[in-house]
């Protein structure tokens, strides 16, 4: 489903270059659950930001679907992240004058045209599926940490995409709240959808199909895991 191939990317300060990522392949399969291990600056969260699209990389390829988006374009890469990819951050990014119903909304207010019923519709039923039906008339203020992430990943979820990109979701969670959006993530991977999780959390890994681990930007393969290098 989606494949890196010898990626490479490199940051610059002052003229000297930072290598990120290192020729990192990964294969993923549809309705994997792949976890992605390393301590902060392993490489792993720009791991997630090249194979999501958000950065482009120095070097390498990476395929969606047969297709290597690398050569897409801005416009063909907008269409892939409105239509098949989904990202969820450690911070929540809601906007707190709006409530959740209109948080989930966001990604349809792209255009002029109005949020017809039918969306309003698919965000109720996004926010009931993360269990929050019945709050969708809260401002972000008016709900916890864990239920904001909760509102964040309906966002996510509102446009029925292939993959979910997860970095760090339950960074800024104390445990048992964190234990519970990641348990909220296995079980939309249970129901078919693909998930790639960004974690330092060594104890997210007994969730996944496949665990791969990020050190000083090698990949290298976890006990358990089924990565492939």
């Amino acid at each position: 489903m989606l494949v890196a191939r010898k990626i490479r990317k490199s940051f610059y300060s002052d003229g000297v270059e930072n290598r990120v990522l290192k020729d990192v392949s990964l294969s993923i399969g549809d309705g994997d659950f792949v976890c992605v291990l390393g301590r902060s600056g392993s490489g792993k969260s720009t791991l997630l930001n090249v194979m999501s699209t958000l950065l482009r990389p120095d070097g390498g390829s990476i395929s969606f679907n047969g297709r290597d988006i690398t050569r897409f374009g801005e416009r063909d890469l907008g269409t892939l992240r409105r239509r098949d990819f989904a990202i969820i951050f450690q911070h929540h990014h809601l906007m707190p004058y709006l409530t959740a119903v209109e948080n989930v909304l966001v990604p349809f207010m792209g255009s002029i045209k109005r949020v017809t019923r039918e969306q309003t519709r698919r965000a109720l039923s996004s926010l009931e599926k993360v269990g929050l039906g019945g709050k969708e008339n809260r401002l972000p203020g008016q709900l916890s940490g864990g239920e904001q992430q909760r509102v964040s990943i309906a966002r996510a979820l509102v446009k029925s995409p292939s993959v979910i990109f997860a970095d760090e979701p339950t960074g800024n969670l104390d445990r048992k709240t964190g234990d519970g959006i990641v348990d909220l993530l296995k079980s939309l991977n249970d129901e078919g959808l693909t998930v790639i999780m960004v974690t330092h959390e060594t104890s997210y890994k007994a969730r996944a199909t496949k665990v791969v681990e990020m050190t000083d930007g090698v990949m290298r393969e976890s006990s358990g895991g089924r990565a492939t290098l």
